[in-house]
């Protein structure tokens, strides 16, 4: 848990519990800045927002209000009425914001997410969004073309071996902004319904692919073979897995989650390899794809 006041990640302890009207609440204390502080997520409601989170999430992968509300009460001790979850999904709607979308279409669940596991070194679970995805490529059907590319036909081998793009560095001027986004808000969110089984990494993507509109795919594998870019000074194919890909008003965004983002520029390198990689699998126009870090307090995008 990094401190709201000095952002420190390092310094942090649990300090108690408080008991309030939304459940039971972490408190936290900071050694670095030696200040008090709690999870600011959670919205005022007589429901814990792990509850809120859980139900919400059920309703968008596909369950009717009335099959949530039946699955949070098995989950949790708490059974909401169907009004309030009609009411959460329109507090909601804003922020989670496939919840939109998601009134528009039938969903069944088993059909919603399709998953694929790599063993690249280490076990990568290549995950998209079958809506998603098919809504979105009506924006840039490249991206569906090469995610089938991708499932038929991933040269494997060059994955076990070889530099990875976060590894990898790049010797040229790259500019870095801030930006206001909801990723930050979402990331929050995503930490509140962290299981204990989970890594950050994992609650983040999986919070993002079920209840942002815009999230298309997790842990995308990309590479880029040594002649196809001037840009990287590479022998061997650069390969590299991307944490989540957007897509929104026909740009691609390739965005990586660090928890750690006080010196953004560290992970420069990474992601412009990364928007290399993904331009020459593609072919989608450089100015279509934006690199992006982001955690719970900030959001950066690279040029």
């Amino acid at each position: 848990m990094n401190c709201p006041h000095c952002n420190s990640d390092k310094h942090t302890t649990k300090a108690g519990l408080r008991h309030t009207r939304q459940g039971i609440i972490q408190k936290y204390y900071c050694k670095h800045c030696n200040k008090y502080f709690t999870d600011k997520t959670q919205l005022h409601t007589q429901y814990p927002l792990q509850v809120i989170l859980y139900t919400l999430q059920c309703y968008n992968q596909g369950y009717p209000v009335k099959r949530a509300k039946t699955l949070t009460g098995k989950k949790y001790r708490y059974s909401p009425p169907e009004r309030t979850i009609y009411s959460w999904i329109n507090r909601y709607q804003n922020i989670l914001t496939f919840l939109k979308l998601r009134k528009h279409y039938t969903i069944h669940p088993e059909n919603l997410i399709t998953t694929h596991r790599f063993q690249h070194q280490q076990i990568y679970p290549f995950t998209y969004h079958n809506l998603k995805l098919n809504l979105k490529s009506k924006q840039l059907p490249q991206l569906k073309r090469y995610i089938s590319w991708v499932e038929r036909s991933l040269p494997t081998k060059i994955f076990l071996n070889g530099p990875r793009a976060s590894q990898c560095t790049i010797n040229q001027k790259i500019t870095v902004k801030q930006k206001e986004t909801i990723a930050p808000e979402l990331t929050r969110l995503a930490m509140a319904t962290k299981r204990k089984s989970q890594s950050a990494h994992e609650a983040v993507e999986q919070f993002f692919l079920i209840n942002d509109s815009s999230t298309v795919c997790t842990e995308l594998p990309v590479f880029i073979n040594p002649k196809e870019t001037n840009l990287l000074n590479i022998e061997t194919p650069l390969t590299g897995h991307i944490d989540l890909i957007q897509i929104r008003n026909n740009i691609l965004y390739i965005m990586d989650y660090k928890p750690n983002l006080r010196h953004p520029e560290k992970h420069a390198s990474q992601l412009i390899a990364y928007k290399e990689a993904i331009q020459k699998r593609t072919n989608l126009p450089e100015e279509n794809i934006i690199p992006a870090v982001f955690n719970q307090y900030d959001y950066f995008e690279f040029e």
